[in-house]
């Protein structure tokens, strides 16, 4: 019978019951510690694979707009539009009639192409690369726009659309701010823009 048993004996036997225990309880703390683990694992791989191709992305782009730097040269005579002047010009100029054919003829030719349209008015049309994430999906982002001074500050041309818009008070676009883009339903948090041809 138990209580006839010496009480070193009933001493192991508490302390194997302890032992047990524990065992058990590390146990599951070790498999919640790996579920967490794998859990993490697997955001920072989808994270990455993200960062990835945006950097992707961006040295393509870098290694594009160095194909295209002798573009930049300053204008002799330059012509500041009214916004109004702007959205004129744009009514008459043909880029918006290119059909898109990604990657031949992209949102990059497009917004060039209105850039080299534009230094034939003498208007100094430059080109923004916009690099982010959809704000509701997380699908990253990569686009190019027009940007020129006008007579009203500074504002933004889609050069597929021809449409023109701004900021409320005519500033530039900036990193770590949500913008809504005439391409885009949803509103893209820029994590980063490039100005590829000043304006």
């Amino acid at each position: 019978m138990f209580l006839n048993k010496s009480p070193l004996f009933v001493a192991s036997i508490i302390a194997l019951v302890i032992a047990s225990i524990a065992t058990v309880g590390l146990a599951t703390m070790l498999n919640m510690t790996q579920t967490a683990y794998s859990d993490l694992l697997s955001g920072f791989n989808e994270v990455s694979g993200k960062y990835d191709n945006l950097q992707s992305n961006y040295d393509r782009l870098v290694r594009e707009r160095e194909r295209y730097r002798s573009l930049d040269l300053p204008l002799e005579s330059k012509r500041i539009p009214s916004t109004n002047e702007l959205k004129i010009w744009l009514q008459i100029d043909k880029t918006d009639e290119y059909r898109y054919n990604d990657p031949d003829f992209a949102c990059f030719h497009f917004s060039l192409l209105l850039m080299l349209h534009g230094r034939a008015e003498h208007y100094d049309i430059g080109v923004v690369a916009i690099y982010g994430r959809n704000d509701k999906t997380g699908k990253p982002f990569s686009h190019f726009v027009n940007a020129v001074i006008t007579t009203e500050g500074l504002v933004y041309i889609e050069p597929q659309l021809d449409e023109v818009w701004w900021l409320d008070d005519h500033s530039e676009i900036t990193n770590s701010t949500t913008q809504a883009f005439l391409i885009s339903e949803d509103p893209i948090y820029v994590v980063r823009t490039s100005i590829f041809f000043d304006y």
